[in-house]
This record gives C-alpha cells, structure tokens and sequence, in this order.
C-alpha cells in the first residue's frame, strides 16, 4: 500500500508530528475518490474530540452519491490517546468501532488523523491490522534538501548545495526537540523566493529572512559570542530584532535557559558522580539526547567560571530591561559587549 501509488485501504490512521504531511496526504485521498460536484455530500470531516463511535461507524455506512467512494475523516479522536480506548464511550462503544474497522463498507474511507496514539489501543490496534498506519514524523535531511530544491525550482530560483545546508542549518528543523516543521519551511521558502529577485538564493538572503527555531538562533548568538569579533552576535541579534523590536525579554530568557542548560552540564562533565556522557546526563535531567549532546559541544568551549560569569551578566541584563533601566537592545549589545 502506498499513498503515491493511490492504493488506499478502506480505513487509515495517520499520525505523527508532520501536519503538512498529514494534510497533503489526506488531501490525496480526497482527490482521488471525491467528485467536487458532489463534496458536500460524500466528504465529511468530524472533530474527535466531541464525535462518538456510534456516530463515525453511521458516518462510515452512508453509500457515496456520486463520489468513488464516500470519505470520512476524523481528527485528533481522543480514544486513540489511551491504552484501553474506552474512555467516555465504555466497552460497547469500542466495540462497534473495531469491530466496523474489521469489516468495513467497502464504498467508504475512513482517516483517523492523530499526532499522538498509544500503541497498546484497541482501536490502534485494529487499524494498524485491518487498515494503512503511516507515521508522517519528520523529514531527513535529504528529504529536507529534496523537499527546498524543488519548490526553488518549480519556482525558477536556484540554490547551491552551500546554500542548501546553510537554510536547513538555519531553520534548526533536523534538532530533534524543535517546534519547526515543514509548513514553517515552506512559509521560509516562499521568503526567500520573494527576495531572490536575480533568481538565485544567497547567504545573505538566508541570513537577513531565516528566524529558524529558539535553539538555533541562540546557539548562533552564542557562536558570534564565542568569536573575537563580536560584531557577528550583534548581526545575528540585529536580525532578530528587526523583524521583531519587541521580541527582547525573550530572547533574553531564551539565553539565559540555554546558559543555566551549559552550566549544569558543565559541572556533570567536570564532576566525579559518574554523569559525564551524554547519555547519563540525558537520562538524569530527563532532557532529549540531542540537546544534551548540542549543549556540551557549546559547553565544553567555556570554563564554569565563564559560564558563571554570563550567567550573573544575563540576569542583570533581564532586570535592566524589566525595570526600565535600558531598552532591550541597549541592553542585550552590553551583554554581548561583556562576554
């Protein structure tokens, strides 16, 4: 079964972190079978969080007017979420619906669309049996490179492979824990086409209209820190705050998380209780590994004094600018200025 292909199942479950996935996937289905003259009638989108199973298996019965097969989607269902899957609708409930999803209407689909599941659920455990499961979690960075090239292209506009790597670096998409996803990436994209007006992307361009996630834009601040020419850290911060002005308090805190995060891992990496890879650290601070493992890197550049140091400036940075002492930037340059 493969969604490219146009082979479908008459029940899905998509799920995963990926909405822009998620949505062209569905989108796909509904292209396919829906006839447009007929949509109100054949195509019918329930809200999970307030629909019954009663209510999806009816939804699921009703034969097609003049659509291929009628299409039946249902988000963020609630029963998916829990191991037992009964939750508000008891066992009867539950019931009806696997047991539909064992045998279902041949001229209906139906498209459970969830970003968390809980593997151990019936009705999970039913689909994933009768049905299609796909996991839209997101893209490797090829598919990411993939992904870029051909809007630019379809666009007109043309990337370097220097460029390339530069964009996906910027936007922080590939760091496990980022909030980015690809609609963000497509909005960045459509940027950059905007501003490429000789048809070709630059640094410069990635540099002037990529905010990219909080992680990222921090360790590049802190990266132009760590430089003897702090001019760089005040471009980067410059960027920032141009599409932003009043964006200063929480870059400020965004700083000084990331600085707490270097100084604990700082003194792990300096103890001797044993915590001193990634791992261990990760597992203890019930923090991800990728960021763990970001952080040393950044934190094994500074001695705990300095990172002591940058610590105290930041927090009487977030006071001046919190009690009206100095305005954000003012205060945000002095800070660079210190380190």
């Amino acid at each position: 079964m493969d969604l490219k292909e146009n082979s479908f199942r008459n029940t899905i479950l998509m799920y995963g972190v990926e909405d822009y996935l998620i949505d062209w996937a569905v989108k796909k289905v509904k292209e396919t079978f829906i006839d447009p003259v007929s949509e109100q009638m054949d195509f019918l989108a329930h809200d999970g969080r307030d629909v019954t199973p009663a209510e999806i298996v009816t939804s699921c019965e009703i034969f097609p007017v003049l659509s291929e097969k009628r299409v039946v989607v249902v988000k963020d269902f609630s029963l998916l979420k829990n191991s037992g899957g009964t939750t508000g609708y008891g066992i009867e409930g539950t019931d009806n619906l696997v047991e539909y999803i064992s045998d279902p209407n041949d001229s209906a689909i139906v498209i459970f669309v969830n970003p968390d599941i809980d593997g151990r659920n019936r009705i999970v455990k039913a689909l994933k049996k009768y049905g299609s499961a796909y996991n839209f979690e997101k893209l490797s960075e090829k598919e990411l490179r993939s992904f870029a090239s051909k809007r630019l292209r379809d666009a007109g506009v043309k990337i370097g492979n220097r460029e390339t790597a530069l964009l996906i670096n910027s936007t922080g998409y590939l760091n496990k824990e980022s909030e980015y996803r690809l609609y963000n990436f497509e909005n960045d994209i459509k940027k950059l086409i905007a501003y490429s007006q000789d048809g070709t992307v630059t640094e410069e361009g990635i540099g002037m209209l990529i905010d990219g996630d909080d992680d990222s834009f921090i360790f590049n601040l802190i990266d132009g820190i760590g430089e003897n020419d702090k001019s760089v850290a005040l471009e980067i911060l410059y960027n920032r705050m141009r599409k932003n002005s009043y964006e200063g308090v929480s870059i400020v805190l965004a700083i000084a998380s990331q600085v707490e995060l270097m100084y604990e891992i700082k003194e792990f990496m300096s103890g001797h209780d044993g915590l001193s890879n990634a791992y261990a650290i990760s597992k203890y601070m019930r923090i991800h590994k990728f960021r763990v493992e970001k952080a040393m890197r950044y934190a094994s550049a500074y001695s705990l004094e300095k990172l002591r140091f940058m610590l105290l400036e930041i927090y009487r940075t977030y006071t001046a600018i919190v009690t009206g002492v100095m305005n954000a930037r003012t205060a945000l340059e002095l800070f660079i200025a210190s380190i």
